[in-house]
């Protein structure tokens, strides 16, 4: 398969497990694709201004990102939006009002700022696996609102439920299939919530058109739910050793975790 493409999923795949940078290994495939002619585009939930330090320290591949769960397109470096499809004013009061009704955090995106209240703060407090998004992702771009009401006339690219618990979590999927989004899992717990229309494999079509490059021709990497629709897209989908099991089921192949090297193994092995 002659791959023009990578696109790479960013948390538990291309990054480590501080959330912050590339195994030398991964940083040296990356480059050896580049300068095999390959773009190299992460496509990830985060949001532009949460990037982590692999992604934004210039690398010599640097292009463009896919953020927001492929809601957004934008010039890393720049920030220039290319793409972009934001959350509708009615579907934000749904959502406020699925939260209120299963009493769960609710938190909503706007330039890159995730605005919450208080009492969503707290709800993350007790739990441990929360620890990444509310010690580092809140702690570094978190804004404490009286209301979210007010965002809701208000450009919002990403929304999220944090914490769902386990025994609700069929319950909050049945209530968000009446909404006009697009929502998914980003790990058991936790829910992406973007414009209908916006999903990684549509995030990921987006690009190629951009680029001008047959979406047959990309290499997804990718690990969990919000993955799923790119490992589809691709021409090529590897999942991660770390993934669960249904997400491995749809994936092409399968590589190591992203603690060892699964990423750069895969690029080693389909690109170079």
């Amino acid at each position: 398969m002659d791959i023009k493409l990578i696109c790479m999923d960013l948390d538990g795949t291309a990054l480590r497990s501080d959330r912050r940078t590339f195994s030398p290994r991964l940083n040296a495939a990356l480059e050896a694709a580049y300068a095999k002619g390959i773009a190299v585009v992460p496509v990830t939930g985060r949001q532009y201004g949460l990037l982590p330090p692999a992604v934004t320290g210039h690398p010599v591949w640097e292009s463009l990102v896919v953020t927001c769960n492929g809601g957004q397109i934008l010039r890393l470096g720049t920030g220039e939006r290319l793409f972009g499809l934001d959350i509708e004013e009615k579907a934000l009061r749904q959502l406020l009002d699925i939260a209120r009704r299963f009493g769960i955090p609710i938190e909503m995106s706007v330039d890159s700022r995730l605005h919450l209240t208080q009492q969503s703060y707290d709800a993350q407090l007790p739990h441990r696996n929360l620890d990444f998004h509310v010690h580092t992702i809140l702690a570094r771009s978190g804004v404490i609102v009286d209301s979210l009401e007010p965002l809701c006339c208000q450009r919002v690219e990403k929304a999220q439920f944090p914490w769902i618990p386990p025994e609700i979590g069929r319950d909050v999927e049945e209530a968000l299939a009446e909404v006009a989004v697009s929502a998914v899992w980003s790990s058991s717990t936790s829910m992406e919530i973007t414009h209908p229309d916006a999903n990684k494999g549509a995030g990921l079509r987006a690009l190629c058109r951009l680029l001008d490059i047959d979406p047959a021709q990309a290499l997804a990497l990718g690990d969990s739910g919000n993955d799923e629709s790119m490992l589809r897209t691709a021409g090529l989908g590897v999942a991660m050793g770390n993934a669960p099991d249904h997400i491995k089921a749809i994936a092409d192949a399968v590589t190591e975790t992203n603690e060892h090297d699964g990423a750069a193994i895969a690029i080693e092995t389909y690109c170079l």
